[in-house]
């Protein structure tokens, strides 16, 4: 699918199906539409609002097709099926706050970094005192839960190996597992974390930035993603540039960001 709290979050199974929903740019040439695969439940990277796809990854998708004068098509999935239907060709490209990691690269080509996050902790407020530090997770033996195929996940199973991992396929049913005291904490990106205080004040968030990842926007390794992939590296490197990242990323400054 990694803020007060000031930290640096500068702006995360082959299936045989994906549904759709489209939205378009303005196209000035008979370009190809952008398929670009989301999971939109990720505020504020990336979430539904009104039926509409809002956040930090649908202004930058936008932005991308107006430079590249193409239409864009949000193809909306799971998580765990993006990389799955980017190497079937169901899609063009990820831009759905996924994490750059070793493992991912092995299948799919990452973009410059876009986003820098980490994962933080999410507990009940109440139990909040019981963790005094960082270094107590990796004892702890709670239940940890994470979105399947996260870094959250890898996260909890490298680092807390006394803690029962329990998987959820979305963060909203995550949350509710949580409020509902089926698990101890909630190990997830630190922009979900910190949304999901503002959310239910019952919650928590630990004072510690527990990993430091990049994020990027991800294409196909195969030759049809060669073209694709240098054209988005520019459009990034050139909004990084202008500020037009930095403009888009402090749109959403009520949870605090900083771009890279």
């Amino acid at each position: 699918m990694s803020r007060c709290l000031l930290f640096i979050c500068a702006i995360a199974v082959l299936l045989t199906s994906c549904s759709t929903t489209t939205t378009t740019t303005a196209s000035v040439d008979q370009s190809p539409t952008l398929r670009i695969g989301v999971a939109p439940d990720y505020p504020p990277v990336i979430y539904k609002q009104d039926g509409k796809l809002r956040g930090i990854e649908a202004d930058l998708a936008a932005y991308a097709g107006a430079k590249l004068a193409c239409p864009i098509q949000f193809v909306e999935m799971p998580f765990e099926e993006l990389v799955p239907c980017l190497e079937r060709g169901d899609i063009d490209v990820i831009m759905s706050g996924l994490s750059n990691t070793d493992a991912r690269r092995e299948v799919v080509r990452f973009t410059v970094p876009y986003l820098h996050i980490g994962q933080m902790a999410l507990v009940r407020s109440a139990d909040a005192a019981r963790i005094t530090e960082a270094g107590a997770l990796a004892t702890s033996s709670g239940r940890a839960g994470c979105l399947s195929g996260t870094t959250g996940e890898m996260y909890v199973k490298e680092n807390m190996p006394k803690a029962e991992c329990v998987a959820f396929a979305d963060a909203p049913a995550a949350i509710a597992a949580l409020r509902a005291r089926q698990i101890d904490m909630l190990i997830d990106d630190g922009p979900y974390v910190l949304y999901a205080v503002k959310q239910y004040p019952e919650l928590q968030a630990l004072p510690w930035q527990l990993t430091d990842e990049s994020l990027a926007w991800a294409v196909s390794k195969q030759e049809r993603g060669d073209f694709l992939y240098e054209k988005l590296n520019r459009v990034l490197l050139h909004a990084r540039q202008n500020g037009d990242l930095r403009n888009t990323i402090n749109a959403y400054r009520d949870i605090q960001v900083r771009a890279r």
